[in-house]
């Protein structure tokens, strides 16, 4: 299986091809979700910088990043072409 991953400052990363949804953690409905998920299905990836955004993927897990959603959604469309650090 190839997998595209995304890296997130230092060391995290995410398969690219999983992602369902990026959403700004600022969101009302998004700090719902985050409640209702068992945390052992979220990881957080912000390294103890303010969380800015969340990432779902289709098993159900999410990430927490300290990137904007626009920031992670332009790496995510240039991760196809080649490898990117954010």
């Amino acid at each position: 299986m190839n997998m595209d991953m995304l890296l997130f400052g230092r060391g995290g990363a995410i398969n690219t091809e999983r992602v369902v949804l990026i959403a700004n953690a600022r969101s009302s409905p998004i700090k719902r979700l985050i409640k209702t998920i068992n945390s052992e299905r979220i990881f957080d990836l912000t390294y103890g910088s303010p969380c800015e955004t969340v990432i779902l993927f289709e098993n159900g897990c999410i990430a927490l990043v300290h990137r904007t959603p626009g920031e992670v959604v332009r790496a995510l469309t240039r991760a196809s072409e080649t490898d990117h650090d954010i």
